[in-house]
């Protein structure tokens, strides 16, 4: 059986609406015209041109989210093989190279944001998975995670046995 989780558009919609007016506020403060241009001036604008170039990538991100999600590329699915993420570039861990799954709660600037870490045997393949962004219950996701990965121990160390 396999499971497919599509992408949450509100979240998606939200982040792409607060960067949007994080670019309005910046295009307004950048091209507000001062007759004076001091030192102070010229640190303060290229603060916020920085600042401007971050919320473009991010906004860039989201957009590709959320067109993912309208052409219904599903953001997670899980089956017998593994764990496939779509939530920004595709990633595969088969339940071989998995060795657990626990939550992580990331205090931001924006909140507090739930992240699934599932560690491997090789930490350089461990993936995150934003929860966040999921149209499931992160606490649902992370017992569905841990129950495959126990069944897949459970069939390897049977098959093994015989």
């Amino acid at each position: 059986m396999s499971l497919k989780i599509k992408f949450k558009r509100s979240e998606i919609l939200a982040n792409i609406l607060l960067n949007c007016a994080g670019l309005c506020i910046g295009c307004i403060m950048m091209f507000y015209n001062n007759t004076i241009i001091s030192v102070k001036i010229l640190i303060f604008k290229i603060i916020v041109f920085a600042g401007m170039t971050a919320l473009i990538f991010n906004l860039w991100l989201y957009m590709r989210r959320y067109i993912k999600s309208l052409n219904k590329v599903y953001a997670l699915e899980i089956d017998h093989l593994g764990v496939h993420n779509n939530i920004s570039k595709h990633t595969f861990l088969s339940w071989n190279e998995i060795s657990y799954c626990r939550m992580k709660t990331v205090q931001m600037s924006s909140g507090r944001h739930s992240k699934i870490m599932v560690h491997t045997y090789d930490s350089s393949r461990s993936m995150i998975i934003n929860a966040d962004l999921l149209d499931i219950d992160k606490n649902e996701l992370l017992d569905i995670l841990n129950q495959k990965k126990n069944l897949n121990k459970a069939f390897n160390s049977n098959n093994d046995s015989k």
